[in-house]
């Protein structure tokens, strides 16, 4: 692998650093004024949008193609401020916040490529997600917060005629979505279009608790009228757009590789998701030979489960029996839980500590239930303090439970609310760090926590096993169809085929995560099995080193306690880690 022009600095930034001693934990404050000031600046700027209780100026700003050349070029002067910083003059703390900081505003100063080619309507990365989600954590006890609820809400409009504005000049330049992928798009749009008190903008009493019970009644009553008057005809004329002239210029091409800088974008998009500088052709050649390798150790399940015909016949048996399918939405959250608990007792084995906050499983809103293929961690709230894993529920038994126990060790512990929540509990962590993510390392941790947990004995059933083969095989594919759609001119059917022989997922899983993958979220899936490769390879290097010293609950505390990093900057922490110094072997 090569890395970023950001992993070699970060590599050389570590070889410069000696004689400072590897701290256990993050030990914030930085130490370093200068650094601690950009980090301030950045933090700043990200939240200027927001200053004195405002709800969505800064995501109709993010729709301008003006503001996102303001915002790289400001990106850009800032990286030259950091730059001027001596890496060899900073603690490995703080060599850390340095690196990540770099990666964000790399990607940010070359945010200019993706802004014509990429889509702001589709399900998992439109910011009407973020929208709604602004509204429903929306603090109203803060002085002055109803009133700005009512004017965010009457803002609604200005969003709707930015989308209008950008979606009507990509369609100029003959930048459109695939019309497969509308019939996900259309009923994502409507669910944020409903009546009172149904609508997702609307108030309920417990978040009025500190008015009186008329004032409270009052108050819902101004807010359902403007949802009522203001923020459905807003959003139903966005609808009647998309669902009429933009759906009459809509084709059946998919991948962003085909727009007028869809290639730039797209390998843009592999850097920003994946921290590493891999080409799209040798990422689609490490999918394939992935694939490969996976298929030989189904092959040896299917020996062990005895059973009696080929590897394409325990595949179609995998995936058609219906003692892996559950009778109801219920059954699949319970064997999730049961999967759970049968791993809690193991967990001190392999971990220092445990994140505080409670987890559990939710089945998905229905309404999100047609355009997303599984579901999503919800992180805990002010409103719910307990983190989800919000599954779909929706046509049971065409939902195989053969991958659920991987599934949830990557969503829940080990996985995603293990290592997000020991990042936010972590008090030695600035808050920049506290709240990067990057999904290589986000996902690649989750991915490295399912095949964790086969160490744990989680897999020792022939089944079991072949359902983490399963979903190994599911994020592997991704390196192959995601490149193959987005960079190699694959279409849509052709990817469809290939996942249809390579892995288990329904043809209602594979509608939806071929166009996830081509016309939603390009690139982002390349995340999860690079990401987790990565992480294999740095505890490779360790075990190497170590030998018998090895102690895998000192290696992962290593991971979790210093947040997210990109890929190449986890290797020169590995690389301080085995050193026992800041400094590299």
């Amino acid at each position: 692998m090569r890395y970023t022009v950001l992993a070699r600095l970060a590599f050389l930034a570590a070889a410069l650093v000696a004689g400072s001693s590897l701290s256990a934990r993050p030990q914030a404050p930085t130490t370093s004024p200068e650094l601690a000031a950009l980090v301030a600046e950045y933090l700043q700027r990200g939240a200027a949008a927001a200053a004195g209780g405002g709800l969505i100026p800064d995501r109709v700003a993010a729709l301008s193609i003006v503001t996102t050349r303001e915002r790289a070029a400001a990106a850009a002067g800032l990286l030259k401020r950091l730059e001027a910083i001596r890496p060899d003059d900073l603690t490995h703390d703080d060599w850390l916040t340095w690196a990540v900081l770099g990666f964000e505003l790399r990607s940010a100063a070359a945010s200019e490529a993706c802004y014509w080619p990429t889509i702001p309507i589709t399900p998992y990365s439109s910011p009407l997600r973020i929208l709604s989600d602004t509204f429903g954590s929306f603090n109203l006890r803060a002085p002055g917060a109803t009133e700005n609820y009512i004017d965010g809400l009457h803002q609604v409009p200005v969003i709707v005629s930015a989308y209008l504005a950008k979606l009507r000049s990509q369609m100029q330049r003959g930048i459109v979505l695939p019309a497969e992928e509308l019939r996900l798009v259309v009923p994502f749009v409507r669910t944020f279009i409903g009546v009172p008190p149904q609508s997702p903008f609307s108030v309920s009493a417990s978040r009025l608790s500190d008015l009186s019970g008329d004032a409270a009644t009052a108050y819902r009553a101004r807010v359902d009228d403007v949802i009522r008057t203001v923020v459905n005809p807003a959003l139903e004329s966005l609808v009647t757009f998309i669902d009429g002239p933009y759906r009459a210029r809509a084709s059946s091409r998919v991948g962003i590789g085909q727009y007028a800088g869809g290639p730039e974008c797209y390998r843009a998009l592999v850097r920003q998701h994946t921290g590493l500088d891999l080409t799209p052709e040798a990422i689609h050649q490490i999918g394939l030979s992935a694939v490969d390798g996976l298929d030989a150790e189904l092959d040896k399940v299917r020996l062990a489960a005895g059973f009696k015909g080929t590897l394409a016949n325990f595949r179609t048996y995998l995936k058609t029996d219906r003692r892996f399918f559950p009778k109801s939405a219920q059954e699949i959250g319970d064997t999730m839980m049961a999967a759970i608990r049968r791993i809690e007792p193991k967990m001190d084995a392999f971990f220092t500590r445990a994140p505080k906050a409670p987890y559990g499983v939710k089945r998905l809103d229905e309404s999100l239930e047609q355009s997303m293929t599984y579901g999503y961690y919800q992180v805990p709230s002010s409103a719910d303090p307990m983190g989800y894993y919000r599954f779909n529920g929706s046509q049971p038994e065409s939902r195989s439970l053969v991958m659920a126990a991987a599934t949830i060790y990557h969503e829940l512990i080990p996985g995603h609310h293990y290592q997000i929540m020991l990042r936010r509990e972590q008090a030695g962590l600035t808050p920049f760090r506290r709240s990067a993510m990057h999904t290589s390392f986000t996902e690649g941790w989750a991915e490295y926590s399912s095949d964790l947990a086969g160490e744990m004995g989680m897999f020792d059933d022939p089944y079991a096993r072949a359902g983490r083969l399963a979903m190994d095989l599911f994020l592997s594919s991704r390196l192959v169809v995601d490149t193959g759609m987005n960079a190699l001119g694959w279409s849509r059917e052709r990817a469809m085929a290939y996942m249809r022989e390579h892995t288990l997922e329904s043809d209602v899983q594979i509608d939806t995560e071929t166009l996830r993958y081509s016309s939603d979220m390009p690139a982002q899936a390349l995340a999860y099995k690079l990401g987790s490769r990565a992480i294999h390879e740095e505890r490779r290097k360790v075990q190497t080193a170590q030998g018998q010293a090895f102690d895998i609950r000192r290696f992962h505390a290593h991971l979790l306690d210093f947040g997210s990093m990109p890929l190449g900057v986890l290797a020169g922490h590995v690389d301080c880690y085995i050193a026992e110094r800041h400094r590299p072997r």
